[in-house]
């Protein structure tokens, strides 16, 4: 197997190339895939599938952070890697974050209630165990073991797959201490664009602005060794706003499973008795509470985003890159 140690940090100084620091932070990331990939084998804690899937995605966020500073064909079989691996995890992930929280609800009911919903939970193991093999075969496929081999190739070897930088006049800025703070104006500005559309926004809307936000949150945290006071407030809030779009489209999406499963209840009770089959009470009590979660952060999103969009927020994003 292939070894690259986890560290503390990532490690950028304001005069790296984009191009080496792109590295660094894709190289950050990869260590953290490697190191949670034997805990996403075993299966035994959900968090160490979770933090592998992190590790993928950022990666994934610095290619197209910091893709520019690399050749098309450099990055093209890496990216395709990625996309691979995220396939394979995300579904696991997506499961056992829904049986959670169906597990936690399941906790909440009276007894006969329980045995009501264990139907519905038996649905989605079975769900789960099937997306687990495939993801098994995944991480034991030959595709697999060569993607790590070309991504631990990409981040040990300085200037693979970098663009020349051009020796001219006027110069080509390419240090960070250069570039940093239109790559973080730019992430935020896409965000704050949304102010012209958010009065009347469809919940499709406020999805793709949760995307975006995503996108400002991990600029700043690749960022944030080399930016200065005020940057743990702006990550703060950044974060904050992505949680609350998060929980909102978590919400819309086990509601739009949970109508799924309710249109087939009768063909999942199929192999059972007449007298044994369940009520579907406690599923559609478990859908009214996602649609109440949904209208509540819903309505609630605009105070939210009233909070973030303040001048206290734009001045601290200027403190923070301002000693770049």
């Amino acid at each position: 197997g292939i070894y690259y140690p986890t560290r503390k940090t990532i490690g950028l100084t304001p005069t790296d190339s984009l191009a080496e620091a792109g590295r660094k932070a894709i190289g950050f990331h990869f260590a953290r895939m490697l190191d949670k990939e034997a805990g996403t084998r075993a299966g035994e804690d959900i968090e160490e599938l979770h933090d592998m899937r992190v590790a993928t995605r950022r990666m994934r966020a610095a290619f197209n952070l910091f893709g520019p500073a690399y050749s098309a064909k450099a990055v093209k079989p890496l990216l395709a890697g990625l996309r691979a691996t995220g396939k394979a995890l995300g579904p696991v992930r997506d499961l056992d974050v829904f049986m959670e929280k169906l597990q936690n609800y399941q906790h909440s009911l009276a007894g006969y209630e329980k045995e009501d919903f264990a139907i519905f939970l038996d649905v989605w193991k079975v769900r789960r165990d099937a997306a687990r093999k495939k993801m098994l075969a995944y991480l034991d496929s030959k595709e697999y073991r060569k993607f790590k081999k070309r991504l631990y190739k990409f981040v040990t070897t300085e200037g693979l797959g970098a663009k020349p930088i051009p020796q001219r006049v006027p110069p080509v800025p390419y240090q960070l201490r250069h570039i940093v703070p239109g790559l973080i104006y730019s992430a935020y500005d896409q965000v704050r664009a949304y102010e012209t559309v958010l009065d009347n926004a469809p919940i499709d809307t406020l999805h793709e602005l949760r995307i975006t936000f995503k996108g400002l949150r991990y600029t700043l945290e690749f960022m944030q060794e080399i930016l200065y006071d005020g940057k743990e407030m702006v990550i703060k809030e950044v974060k904050a706003m992505q949680d609350h779009l998060g929980d909102m489209n978590d919400a819309d999406v086990a509601a739009a499973i949970l109508r799924d499963f309710l249109a087939d209840w009768e063909t999942h009770q199929l192999h059972l008795p007449l007298a044994q089959r369940q009520s579907p009470a406690p599923i559609v009590a478990y859908l009214n509470a996602q649609l109440n979660q949904r209208h509540r952060l819903l309505t609630t999103f605009p105070k939210a985003w009233a909070h973030f969009n303040r001048p206290e927020f734009r001045a601290n994003l200027a403190k923070a890159i301002s000693m770049l």
